[in-house]
């Protein structure tokens, strides 16, 4: 009984504790989405009822789940004392749900009109008979389905209030959102209804109501001990900025009640089933929790003031000082929702209710207290002390009916480890914010890697060759097996067992890696005219264009990116100067970057073992280059993750129950290959070039399916071409292609580092090493390993290699003889990574004895490529954007500013202040007084500005300002005195080559 119990504890508390997170994200996504898109009375509104239906929501989540749980788990399905009890639970939510929708209703009433009073009201009822399944999949102990429900129930609510912003429906129909996500919790296993039957009798049964209201009033205090320092320290000190911080950091430190929310749910109906052992449950529960609330306390506690910023507004940061001791608050917390819940679960509830008493006393004692002593920061202080004595005090109280728990036992070795990380985390934080970083991301993830069961028993990276026989579990089945309900229809299995397999790990893994890109998506990048360009295109097609260009319609890249930034320009009505468009476009590709981690996790997990599956989602989440690539609006990173997907849909070798699913999958496929040629022409050598060569390459793809996917493949461009042709911009579409090709192939050389005048490529490589070093060797490795697929026995494997192989191979020819740009290097990269892995898994099936070996290179490429990927994010690379914000707040009205480069120019060609003048002689002529240099790009030859003017206006003109970046060195505003700007016209300094007004 004990391993099942810890099994099931620790696997589900973790997951649960983070789709609460989950939960938080997404609930705090939505509201600011609504503070940003209605209007100011319309917000207004909304905030006031989503506060009265959050109250509601606490009520019921109180009132009904865990009394059904109870009884969920204590009867076996479809006896009448279930039935019964599932009964009195919807009855008892009808009945509270309409005395809710009175109130709420005539609350709302009093503070906006009668049509959002009703749809508030309508809302209140729905919360309330939401929560009848939600107890019931709690008791059934299907925590996955019930996480699940919670998460859609907030992504319905997200993705209606998109419907709410673009149709224009105000605050009632933000309002309504919440009606629409209680759909998601009445998604629930058939023989939830099959429980459900007419007993109004129920009613009558005294029990059932002294029970349900002993649990929902512990629940209901406990819930009013954990958000009351939010709501007085708002009330005593009145909205101030200190109150604000306050609140808003004391929301982020209650990371361990997530934990102890979690832990509650599985806890209480496994003690409430009979025969259970309350000691060998205990300890599980308690185990789960001291690791997670641990791991989660220490985080939040040391978090360093840079990194806590990132996540904490500007206008905040004044109130970090505060976290140490909100962070202790929050873990106090905690300890009393878990102890609370325990304590009902074992019905000890006089001893949970004089707990609590003194927990009320303490709690709102230490705020007062500390309000009277120090005001805000005194309250965060007071509140610490509060809530960890009243923790103490239910602990002592709870001593005797938590004995069989048998606490003493491993707390010593748990105690010691606890602080060793605390202090670890604190020096850390104290002398190395990345390596702070490191370090809680690495204890975080293996705490719930662990508590999941997804750490690897044996250091292996070899496949099972053994397949699970019907009627068998091995070991690698084990997990999955456990969450299968013989109750439930092979349907219903299928997707449980997806939803806690591949889906779970997809979602962690896409949530990390775009956790990674959102570190300095802003200001971690310097601006480039590329995305300048797509920016811009992407705009006149959200306008219902060709995507076009000041000077015409664009044809040299094809349209599949810029329709995705149409839909978010149109979706999010994003609008304004282009570099602030841009910034926002940025977080488009964030997403898609995350994907593409994502995407290849699954790959990789498909083609070998979850281990490599793994190795390789951190590679592609911290790899410096790719990151590089997924934080500018590039096509690239929109290209690469439809090819993934048509990919990991190729590659999938269980056998259709039937023909048309077969060829259903395979041009789903096609298409999705053929998308990412649609965001770039390139991409046809990563995606329909290697199936067409693996049609005839060792038969790894049989000719009829690769037939069906290479023409499905073609059907957008195809498409693409007929909308040209049919608008009569076929021959502007062959002369751009045409022109590409020829400077693709190295024929006509005017940009990359093959180029006149260019610095070559093994000085850029030696120069950027110190960010890019692993990419360089990924670089090299891909053609190399993408051969060695080619010859595996794993046809899923080959196809893989030959896209790697195509890619490597292009990039070595564009490096030597052709056009090579850095962006170009992005696909090489991503399939890198996935072929280096392969690689690595085939050469420890293949040569067992270099496995030592291979671990040992393994982990310190892994190493030192998340170093540098940290690096390369938390660097400040934004000189473009701190000119930019100097400009709009201090340069005169009719003054007159040159630019030295194409993005300067394309950032700033509507603004007739804005100019390319980069010499003396064009300054003078052109009544300039200000010009915006790089020093990095200039001294390299790139750019409008001759060397020699840029050594002038170090010695001669005045910096306005200055950002240092390694992108482009000083970005500097200069500001050159009439007196010295004639001498200089006069002396003919700076006058840059004939071709000024272009750059390479």
């Amino acid at each position: 009984m004990a391993p099942e119990h810890d099994a099931k504890i620790a696997k589900n508390s973790g997951f649960l504790a983070v789709s609460a997170g989950v939960v938080g994200v997404m609930s705090y996504a939505c509201t600011l989405l609504m503070a940003n898109m209605l209007g100011t009375a319309d917000y207004t509104m909304f905030a006031a009822a989503a506060m009265i239906l959050g109250v509601v929501g606490i009520v019921a989540n109180a009132l009904v789940p865990l009394p059904l749980s109870h009884v969920v788990a204590a009867h076996p399905e479809g006896s009448d004392e279930r039935r019964n009890g599932v009964a009195f639970a919807v009855f008892v939510s009808c009945l509270a749900g309409i005395a809710a929708a009175i109130i709420a209703g005539s609350v709302t009433l009093a503070l906006a009109n009668p049509a959002l009073a009703g749809v508030v009201a309508l809302a209140a009822f729905v919360i309330f008979v939401a929560n009848a399944p939600a107890g019931w999949l709690q008791g059934e102990l299907r925590f996955t389905w019930y996480a699940i429900s919670t998460i859609g129930e907030v992504l319905l609510r997200l993705v209606f209030s998109l419907l709410v912003i673009v149709m224009a429906w105000g605050a009632g129909g933000a309002v309504f959102g919440f009606v629409v996500g209680c759909l998601a919790p009445l998604v629930v296993p058939w023989s939830f209804y099959q429980d459900l039957r007419w007993r109004p009798r129920v009613l009558l049964e005294k029990w059932r109501w002294a029970e349900t209201s002993d649990i929902a009033s512990v629940l209901c205090v406990v819930s009013v001990l954990v958000g009351i320092d939010v709501v007085v320290v708002g009330f005593l000190d009145n909205g101030s900025p200190a109150a604000a911080g306050f609140q808003a950091l004391a929301t982020i430190a209650k990371g361990p009640v997530y934990v102890a929310a979690g832990t509650a749910l599985v806890a209480f109906p496994l003690l409430r089933t009979p025969g259970a052992k309350a000691g060998e449950v205990l300890g599980a529960a308690f185990a789960a929790f001291g690791q997670l609330a641990v791991v989660a306390f220490a985080i939040i506690a040391t978090a360093p003031p840079l990194m806590a910023g990132l996540i904490v507004p500007q206008k905040y940061h004044g109130s970090l000082g505060l976290l140490p001791w909100l962070a202790a608050s929050g873990l106090g917390y905690a300890v009393l929702m878990a102890l609370s819940t325990v304590l009902l679960a074992l019905r000890a509830y006089r001893r949970c209710q004089i707990g609590l008493a003194c927990a009320c006393v303490l709690v709102v004692g230490g705020l007062w207290l500390g309000w009277q002593l120090n005001a805000v920061t005194g309250m965060a202080v007071g509140s610490a002390a509060g809530a960890v004595l009243a923790g103490l005090v239910l602990a002592v109280l709870a001593r005797p009916v938590l004995v069989a728990a048998h606490p003493g036992r491993g707390a010593g070795p748990f105690l010691v480890l606890a602080c060793v990380l605390i202090v670890a985390l604190a020096v850390a934080a104290h002398l190395q914010p990345l390596a702070w970083l490191t370090l809680a991301a690495v204890s975080g993830l293996a705490v719930l890697a662990h508590q999941r069961g997804l750490l690897p028993h044996r250091n292996d990276f070899r496949i099972r060759r053994r397949r699970r026989q019907a009627g068998t579990s091995g070991e690698t089945t084990r997990r999955r097996v456990r969450f299968e309900a013989p109750s439930t229809s092979p349907r219903a299995s299928w997707v449980a067992r997806a939803l806690s397999g591949n889906l779970t790990a997809f979602i962690v893994v896409v949530a990390g890696a775009f956790g990674v890109r959102a570190l300095g998506l802003e200001r971690g990048f310097e601006l480039w005219v590329d995305e300048l360009l797509y920016v811009r295109l992407g705009e006149s097609v959200s306008a219902g264009e060709f995507p076009t260009l000041p000077d015409g319609p664009f044809f040299l890249h094809p349209p599949g990116y810029f329709l995705l930034e149409a839909g978010v320009i149109k979706i999010f009505g994003i609008t304004g100067e282009i570099i602030e468009v841009t910034l926002q476009l940025r977080w488009l590709n964030g997403v898609m970057g995350a994907l593409t981690v994502g995407l290849g996790f699954l790959l990789v997990r498909k083609l070998a073992t979850p281990t490599a599956a793994w190795l390789a989602a951190v590679l592609l989440a911290f790899e410096p280059f790719i990151l590089r690539n997924n934080s500018h609006a590039f096509l690239e990173t929109s290209a690469m993750v439809p090819g993934l997907a048509g990919l990991l849909l190729l590659v999938d070798h269980r056998q259709p129950q039937s023909k048309l699913r077969s060829f259903l999958r395979l041009a789903t496929a096609g298409l999705l290959l053929g998308y990412s040629i649609l965001c770039k022409d390139f991409f046809f050598i990563s995606t329909v070039a290697p199936v067409l060569a693996a049609i005839v390459w060792k038969r790894t793809v049989p000719w009829r399916k690769g037939l069906v996917v290479a023409a499905s493949g073609f059907v957008p461009y195809v498409i693409y071409l007929i909308v040209v042709a049919a608008h009569g911009h076929f021959p502007s579409w062959v002369w751009a292609k045409s022109n590409g090709l020829l400077r693709m192939s190295g024929v006509e050389k005017t940009t990359g580092f093959t180029s006149e005048g260019s610095p070559s490529i093994v000085s850029r490589l030696i120069e950027q090493s110190g960010h890019f070093g692993t990419s360089y060797i990924l670089l090299g490795l891909c053609p190399v390993v993408g051969l060695l697929l080619c010859f595996s026995y794993h046809a899923g494997r080959r196809l893989i290699g030959l896209g790697g192989l195509a890619l490597g191979a292009a990039g070595a020819y564009s490096a030597v003889f052709g056009t090579f740009e850095e962006q170009y290097g992005y696909g090489v990269m991503v399939f890198g990574v996935i072929c280096s892995v392969l690689v690595v898994v085939e050469l420890r099936e293949r040569y067992p004895k270099g496995r030592k070996a291979l671990a040992v290179v393994s982990v310190i490429y892994v190493a030192l490529t998340m170093v540098l990927g940290i690096r390369t994010a938390l660097t400040v690379d934004n000189g473009f954007v701190q000119a930019n914000d100097w400009v709009q707040a201090n340069l005169p009205a009719g003054a007159r500013i040159s630019v030295t480069n194409s993005t300067g120019h394309f950032a700033y060609m509507h603004d007739p202040r804005f100019g390319i003048w980069p010499s003396a002689p064009l300054m003078k002529e052109q009544g300039v007084s200000y010009i915006l240099t790089q020093s990095k790009p200039t001294s390299q030859g790139y750019g409008y500005a001759n060397p020699s003017m840029l050594a002038w206006l170090k010695d001669h003109a005045s910096p306005m300002v200055t950002a240092l970046g390694p992108t482009n060195g000083e970005t500097t505003i200069w500001y050159v005195d009439p007196a010295a700007l004639d001498a200089a016209a006069a002396a003919n300094v700076g006058v840059p080559h004939k071709d000024y007004g272009t750059e390479r």
